[in-house]
C-alpha cells in the first residue's frame, strides 16, 4: 500500500523560545511511501542535489526507527519526496523529513508507537517536530513527546524573508556559548513566557516586546551577519522580527491587517535574493493526503 503524508514548514524558537516554541506554516512538503522490491529514495524540489539518497536520508531512518519501535522487521521501500518549502534555510526542513517518515510508516505498517516521542529522539529537540507533527503552535518541554498545541491567533500572522543562501544548523548551533549570563537566561525566560500569552491572547501590540532575545541570536548573527542586519532594521521599524529557526532566514510575527504594509517595508530592507512572503498559519499537522 502507497502512503502519502503531507507535512508543513514550521518556524522555531520565535525568538526568546530557543528550543521549546515553534509554529506551522502553510508551506508543505510531501513524502510518500510503498512497498518495494529494493529501498529507493527519489526527490524533487529545494534540496533535491543535497538531501541524501542512503542511509542517512532522515525520511528512511524514521521509516526505520518505526519499525523498530513497533517490533517490525525492516522492510524495501520506495521513497518519494517533494519539497515546497525550503530547504536548509530555518523553515524545518529536516523535522518535515522526520515526521513524514514517521507518519509515512505508521500508515503503512502499523503498530503503537509514540510519533512525537521518536522524532524528539531523532532531532535531538521538539520545537519543529512538534509544530510539524500537531500543527499550529507548539510549545514543548524536553521530556519525550512532551508537547502543548495553541491554536493560531487570527490577528496575528507570520512574515518570512527566505535567505539567498544556506546555513547548516550545525554550524548554527556550534556557534553557541556552552554558558550564558544568568540576567540573560532570565530575560529570555519571561520573554518566552510573555510571548506564549500574546499569542494565546491574539494580542499583537505586544509581539515587540515579546520577541526580544538575548541567547542564540547574537552568536548565531555574527556567523550570518547579513541576517543580524535585517532583523535590527525590522526591529527598529517597531516589527517583531527574529531569526527563523537556526537560521539564515529571518521571520516576523505582525498585526493581520497591517501584514501588506509591513512586507513592502520587509522587502525594501531585505538583502538582494531575499523572497520576502506572507505565509499563513497552518493549523492542521502531518496527515496523510492523495498522492
Amino acid at each position: 500500500m502507497s502512503v502519502t503524508v503531507r507535512v508543513p514548514a514550521t518556524i522555531a524558537n520565535l525568538g526568546p523560545g530557543f528550543d521549546c516554541l515553534g509554529l506551522a506554516i502553510a508551506w508543505h512538503n510531501r513524502v510518500t511511501l510503498a512497498p518495494a522490491g529494493t529501498t529507493t529514495i527519489a526527490v524533487t524540489g529545494p534540496g533535491e542535489d543535497r538531501i541524501p539518497r542512503n542511509d542517512n536520508n532522515l525520511v528512511l531512518r524514521s521509516v526505520r526507527a518505526w519499525e523498530a519501535a513497533v517490533g517490525a522487521a525492516p522492510g524495501e521501500w520506495a521513497i518519494d519526496i517533494d519539497n515546497d518549502a525550503p530547504y536548509g534555510r530555518g523553515f524545518g526542513s529536516s523535522a518535515a523529513a522526520i515526521v513524514g517518515g514517521l507518519v509515512a510508516a505508521r500508515a503503512a505498517i502499523g503498530g503503537d508507537a509514540n510519533v512525537l516521542a521518536l522524532a524528539g529522539e531523532i532531532e535531538g529537540h521538539l520545537d519543529n517536530v512538534s509544530a510539524a507533527l500537531l500543527g499550529g503552535i507548539t510549545v514543548s518541554g524536553y521530556a519525550p513527546g512532551d508537547a502543548i498545541r495553541i491554536e493560531p491567533p487570527s490577528r496575528i500572522v507570520p512574515l518570512v524573508c527566505v535567505a539567498a543562501g544556506r546555513l547548516s544548523t550545525k554550524e548554527a548551533r556550534a556557534s553557541l556559548p556552552a554558558q550564558v549570563p544568568f540576567g540573560d537566561a532570565v530575560a529570555n525566560a519571561s520573554r518566552a513566557a510573555l510571548l506564549v500569552a500574546v499569542l494565546t491572547a491574539d494580542d499583537p501590540a505586544r509581539l515587540l516586546a515579546a520577541t526580544e532575545e538575548r541567547l542564540h541570536q547574537p552568536p548565531r548573527f555574527r556567523i550570518a551577519p547579513e541576517t543580524g542586519a535585517l532583523v535590527a532594521a525590522l526591529r527598529s521599524e517597531g516589527i517583531a522580527a527574529f531569526l527563523s529557526g537556526a537560521g539564515p532566514s529571518v521571520a516576523a510575527l505582525v498585526a493581520a491587517d497591517e501584514a501588506g504594509d509591513i512586507r513592502a517595508l520587509a522587502e525594501r530592507a531585505a538583502p538582494e535574493g531575499w523572497d520576502v512572503r506572507i505565509v499563513p498559519f497552518e493549523a492542521n499537522g502531518a496527515a496523510e493526503a492523495a498522492p
